[in-house]
């Protein structure tokens, strides 16, 4: 026979090992880094531009281009970073949101050309700083932006 203690030890051990297999997607967050920058962009050096939770990002600037970027928590230390590229524009110029398609492939006048971001992973969420080829030093350290980031 079945008694109470023994049913409520299986609830509890099932409670406790279902919620292991789950594993949540990260929330990502597209902004504009250019409109972020802005006039500090033609100043050469290192510029705050936004906050990840406790981490200031930054971004390193020599003649007019960015040259990299980096975002350190006081408790954690540096946020892991990716370089990544895009054909689409993911941040759109005035508010740095997220831009959604209805197609699998948008086109508008101002969309055609490469853009190039740093992403930063702050363990909970992706955080993606967008620029146009014109502002940055591109190389061959640059991965293409997809469902794997």
């Amino acid at each position: 026979m079945i008694n109470r203690r023994t049913v409520l030890g299986l609830l509890a051990s099932a409670s406790v090992i279902a919620p292991a297999g789950l594993a949540f997607a990260k929330q990502h967050n597209h902004k504009n880094g250019k409109d972020l920058l802005g006039a500090r962009l033609k100043q050469n050096g290192k510029h705050n531009v936004d906050k990840i939770g406790n981490a200031p990002v930054s971004a390193e600037v020599n003649n007019g281009k960015v040259v990299a970027m980096s975002a350190t928590d006081p408790k954690k230390g540096p946020l892991s970073v990716r370089k990544v590229k895009s054909s689409k524009k993911m941040a759109d110029g005035a508010s740095g949101i997220l831009k959604v398609a209805a197609s699998e492939n948008p086109q508008s006048a101002q969309d055609y050309g490469v853009y190039y971001a740093w992403c930063f992973d702050d363990g909970v969420d992706l955080w993606c700083y967008w620029y146009p080829a014109d502002v940055i030093i591109v190389d061959a350290g640059w991965v293409d932006y997809g469902p794997m980031i």
